[in-house]
């Protein structure tokens, strides 16, 4: 997880895997049309700007990392996050990474002005983003306010509005990353880093099994939607003479189609039911096994959310029904269109 390009300015060293998830500490910022040239380029899916600054820390020994990011076009650090408050990310609320002793709702006090930990990130394993704290632009601009209230310079004279000193870039599916390097080797200001290629090809494999994932179901519901049909089409065929008997009692058509949709349906029901039960005792087994052993390595394993498993399953159960209730609803108005009298002269009476 992190970018799949990152643009410094020129002559920055840099720690790859760290500057892929939140830029590079002390660069100076970059130039303004490097971001405007850049937003131009097709085959971008998102840009999300960050400045890295070290400050002095709030127990007064030693220097803080301050990263202000851009929380609506950040992809490379609201991933990581383990735990936060239940409200919006807002003004002077900041995120701390994963080795950082605050606690959830504690406060960060930088020159005199107090910051609420919003957010705790997961432990990446990157040193540097693990000991930052990460605010947004606005908020680190106060900073610099008050900062500059008591003659301290630390974030220079520059706004923090639109003056990154790091963009980090997301390749849409299928693009390269070859055409930002041609199209920014005019800008002898900046440097282009690039991530590994094989994560790059990982995380668009992924969205195209993601893309599969959701096709396939889909594909085997119409399935068996067409396999109901069939089955249905024999089961009329073979209850003509019954269903004749009451369409002569006074059963409309419509009634009797929909009477065999609903039965069609709640059969459906029990056995997505039955379905959702299996799943859920087969995911129990997966997370006490598996899961325990990556648990037990040091390894994050989470499961989606209880809220999202219902919304999964009863999904399931409705999607299932209704699938069988339209597919049984075909044969059955055919049928009931058909005159009573040829229905029970079919069957011998």
């Amino acid at each position: 997880m992190g970018a799949d390009l990152l643009i410094l300015p020129k002559g920055i060293t840099h720690n790859l895997t760290a500057a892929l998830l939140a830029g590079e500490p002390n660069a100076p910022q970059l130039d303004p049309s490097v971001f405007q040239r850049i937003e131009s380029l097709p085959g971008l899916e998102k840009i999300s700007p960050q400045r890295h600054f070290s400050i002095p820390s709030d127990e007064g020994h030693g220097e803080t990392d301050l990263i202000a990011f851009d929380p609506s076009t950040d992809f490379t650090l609201q991933p990581w996050i383990r735990e936060h408050l239940p409200r919006p990310f807002s003004q002077n609320d900041v995120l701390v990474g994963g080795r950082r002793p605050e606690p959830l709702g504690s406060t960060i006090n930088f020159f005199g002005q107090s910051l609420l930990v919003w957010g705790k990130l997961e432990r990446t394993g990157v040193g540097p983003t693990e000991r930052s704290v990460f605010a947004s632009f606005s908020t680190v601009n106060e900073l610099a306010h008050e900062a500059k209230s008591h003659g301290i310079q630390t974030f220079g004279t520059s706004s923090m509005t639109g003056a990154p000193s790091a963009l980090l870039l997301r390749l849409s599916p299928g693009a390269g990353a070859g055409h930002v390097r041609f199209a920014l080797s005019s800008v002898p200001e900046v440097q282009i880093i690039s991530g590994s290629g094989l994560g790059i090809q990982v995380r668009q494999s992924i969205r195209t099994i993601l893309a599969g994932s959701i096709a396939f179901p889909l594909v085997g519901l119409g399935m068996a939607g067409l396999l109901i049909m069939v089955v249905y089409a024999g089961i009329v065929a073979e209850r003509k003479a019954e269903l004749g008997l009451l369409l002569a009692m006074g059963l409309s058509r419509v009634g009797l189609s929909l009477w065999l949709s609903m039965e069609a349906a709640l059969c459906a029901f029990l056995g997505a039911l039955f379905g959702v039960l299996l799943g859920a005792i087969g995911l129990s087994v997966f997370v006490r096994t598996f899961g325990y052993l990556l648990t037990s390595r040091g390894i994050t394993f989470e499961l989606p959310s209880i809220s999202s498993q219902i919304f999964a399953a009863w999904l399931s159960l409705l999607l299932g029904s209704l699938v069988a209730g339209l597919g049984a609803l075909i044969p059955s108005w055919r049928l009931a269109g058909r005159e009573v009298y040829q229905l029970l002269r079919g069957s011998g009476e």
